[in-house]
């Protein structure tokens, strides 16, 4: 049995790349920009979720749409 929930939500190592590269400039702009707590915080969930997802190489919003 082949597993379609890997095929499906995987992605490939340039977006993986790329994912890394937004992921890593968000958490700069995060940490360093001079912007109100909110957007600290959205853009802290947005370098986690592109960092993770580089990480682990599985999007968690292509398996939510899946």
């Amino acid at each position: 049995m082949e597993d379609t929930f890997q095929r499906d939500t995987a992605i490939g190592d340039v977006e993986q790349k790329v994912r890394l590269a937004v992921g890593s400039a968000a958490a700069a702009a995060a940490i360093f920009a001079p912007l109100s707590y909110k957007w600290k915080g959205v853009l802290t969930a947005v370098a986690a979720d592109a960092i993770l997802t580089g990480i682990y190489g599985i999007s968690p919003i292509k398996r939510l749409c899946a």
